[in-house]
């Protein structure tokens, strides 16, 4: 079997420089990456990205580097700045893993990379066991971060979810802790689904109650007509959530509730502004470091 080799890209940024790449990186839907703070420099962070060798030619490369650059104003030569590296696939798990430990959301929630040991002091917390692969992060961005906080102080008992943009699965699997009766997870990357459907089974010891769906939202949710959720949770890109709002509505029942995050807040008002014209009421707004999460509620459909 052919060995999965990674290029392991390091380079220092301002602290205040983390969100908008964290931001640009999900854009182009790198999800493997760390930051770590300079005990020598606390106003700066060294930022570590992993890129499959097989996926990420010379070109490539160099364009993923402009891109940074251009994001950062850096004007230093682009060899002094950025350092590539190779890990061999069977040193990657151990170069990823020492980067995750367990993390407390909100009151309830604890996210556990599967690989830790739960410690006794969490034992009534709400455990999400999360084994990010090679594709997915464990939850820790601030995106996540409110979404789940949102979630918490929800009562999903008995409620058909939707999840779209599933990723690691994190919110599919909250939402069934929480009580969810049925779980719908879609995303567009067979990777995602995968994952899901892993971490699913990793907290739960089966699949019951979770349909996973390989396509866009569009594909899966509207031609086959599925609908009258309780909830949605959508946890991706802002230009993504804005097309998607009125089909949103559409497969929501009368009063049904949507959770978006993935917003900077300098593209909030904008998302509320369109789900007013498409007739949802704003529940709430609550941020996070330079992020947004809304959420809202359909109103009473009388055609």
């Amino acid at each position: 079997m052919e060995t999965k080799d990674w290029y392991k890209l390091t380079f220092l940024i301002e602290s205040d420089s983390e969100e908008i790449i964290i931001w640009k990186l999900n854009e182009l839907g790198i999800f493997s990456f760390s930051f770590e703070y300079l005990i020598r420099n606390e106003n700066k962070k060294e930022v570590n990205i992993w890129l499959p060798v097989s996926d990420w030619g010379e070109s490539s490369r160099c364009d993923f580097e402009k891109i940074i650059s251009k994001l950062l104003n850096n004007n230093a030569p682009m060899n002094q700045f950025f350092d590539w590296s190779i890990i061999k696939e069977e040193d990657w798990l151990t170069s990823w893993k020492k980067y995750w430990a367990p993390e407390l959301v909100g009151n309830h929630f604890l996210i556990l990379p599967c690989w830790i040991n739960l410690n006794k002091k969490f034992k009534d917390k709400q455990i999400i066991k999360i084994d990010p692969g090679a594709a997915f992060g464990t939850g820790s961005h601030p995106s996540t971060y409110l979404c789940l906080e949102k979630m918490e102080n929800i009562l999903f008992s008995d409620k058909k979810v939707l999840d779209i943009g599933s990723g690691s699965g994190i919110l599919s699997v909250a939402a069934r802790l929480l009580g969810a009766k049925e779980v719908f997870a879609v995303d567009n990357d067979y990777l995602a689904i995968n994952s899901t459907n892993s971490n699913f089974q990793l907290n739960f010891g089966n699949l019951k109650n979770l349909n996973t769906y390989l396509g866009s939202f569009n594909e899966v949710i509207l031609k086959n007509k599925i609908k009258e959720f309780d909830f949605v949770l959508c946890n991706i890109l802002a230009a993504v959530i804005k097309e998607m709002i009125p089909n949103i509505y559409k497969c929501l029942r009368n009063n049904g509730e949507v959770i978006f995050s993935g917003i900077l807040n300098s593209q909030k008002d904008e998302i509320i502004r369109i789900l007013i014209q498409n007739d949802f009421k704003l529940l709430d707004v609550s941020t996070r470091k330079d992020w947004a999460c809304i959420s809202a509620q359909k109103s009473n459909d009388l055609t």
